[in-house]
């Protein structure tokens, strides 16, 4: 894996406009709630 512990991703602002109302439709109060549910998910998940 990488060294460095910081996670980025590079998106337009159009993209992250398209994923701000998702997460919205979706009941998430932002993308770091969205953020932690998800990471939480997935590592319930991967521990199945």
């Amino acid at each position: 894996m990488i060294k460095n512990p910081r996670f980025q991703v590079r998106d337009t602002e159009e993209e992250l406009k398209k994923l701000d109302e998702a997460i919205k439709k979706l009941g998430y109060k932002d993308r770091a709630d969205w953020y932690r549910d998800m990471k939480r998910k997935t590592i319930q998940e991967s521990q199945k």
